[in-house]
């Protein structure tokens, strides 16, 4: 386990120095390198965890080998370690807890610089170890009972304390801008974590809205701080967000049945019409009202932009009668 720790502490410290160098094309190997040495913090509180000397929980399978006298024993097979959903299972099955959506973050981040590190923004490497920094205190600190600022090297863990204060400092700054926001939703929440930049290049979470003082979610004006982009499309930033969002209540809808949270909206074609409130927050579309033939209520399901004022049934009729 200790020589685990060591090389996740030496490539945590080598992608800080990488992301200290002026060498823009260094930022790949940042991010890789700490978003490895997670990992390998990760694999170190499985074979700390693990009832056996060999760290048998780090490995993926087990299996069965005849001894001498007969007895068959089971073995660990060593030739290939947990990936990250093995290890998010293993740690559910200790009873260990970890903020897993700031690893899948540091993970999106390291596979967004992979495809376009030669345009990607120094801001979105520091949003990456930003992601990180959270992980290794609760790991190193929480599960394996050490202190890392002991263990990393000064100069190290400072760039990783200084770039998370001011991480956070800007990320509460961008919240700040959607204070004044009336949602219409109760069901569905606004969408601020899964917000993102939706440059290719980019990526990033740290996105503000340009006039603090709207009140409209169909008028927000989508800036990214971290790349300074500030022609972000509203439909496609909110689209995005809203099916994160609501992944959890459409699963639940799929399962139990019940009406999809969010669906695409008849007028502007974006999922991002909100059933309960029956409203789309980017075109302000609204299906209301009841047939004019049966009088049953019109849902956004039953909606025909031609025939408006009828239910499906009495729409289809009237088509079919043409």
């Amino acid at each position: 386990m200790d020589k685990l720790v060591r090389n996740a502490i030496a490539s945590i410290e080598i992608g800080v120095e990488d992301f200290q160098s002026a060498d823009e094309r260094r930022s790949l190997s940042a991010v890789r390198n700490v978003y490895a040495g997670v990992l390998l913090l990760c694999k170190a509180v499985l074979w700390r965890n693990s009832l056996d000397t060999e760290g048998s929980l780090i490995f993926v399978k087990m299996e069965p080998k005849k001894l001498p006298n007969g007895k068959i024993e089971w073995q660990v097979d060593k030739r290939k370690t947990v990936d990250v959903a093995d290890i998010k299972s293993r740690y559910k099955l200790l009873g260990l807890t970890l903020e897993w959506a700031k690893l899948d973050e540091l993970a999106r981040h390291r596979n967004t610089i992979e495809h376009f590190y030669l345009n990607t923004p120094h801001a979105v490497v520091k949003e990456a170890l930003a992601n990180a920094m959270p992980l290794i205190n609760t790991i190193m600190r929480d599960q394996l009972q050490t202190v890392p600022e002991h263990e990393f090297k000064t100069e190290c863990w400072t760039v990783l304390l200084s770039n998370a204060d001011i991480q956070a400092e800007i990320e509460k700054e961008c919240e700040q801008t959607f204070e004044n926001l009336e949602w219409p939703s109760e069901d569905v929440p606004f969408p601020l974590k899964h917000l993102r930049c939706t440059s290719s290049s980019c990526g990033s979470g740290l996105i503000r809205q340009q006039d603090p003082g709207n009140t409209k979610p169909s008028e927000i004006e989508f800036a990214c701080r971290a790349c300074g982009e500030d022609d972000l499309d509203t439909g496609e930033v909110l689209e995005s967000a809203l099916n994160e969002e609501a992944s959890a209540l459409h699963y639940i809808a799929m399962t139990d049945g019940g009406e999809p949270p969010v669906v695409m909206c008849p007028e502007c074609g974006l999922h991002t019409y909100l059933t309960d409130c029956g409203e789309c927050v980017v075109c302000e579309m609204s299906v209301s009202g009841r047939c004019a033939i049966c009088g049953e209520v019109i849902s956004v399901h039953d909606y025909n932009p031609e025939f408006p004022g009828l239910c499906r049934y009495h729409a289809y009729q009237v088509q079919k009668d043409d």
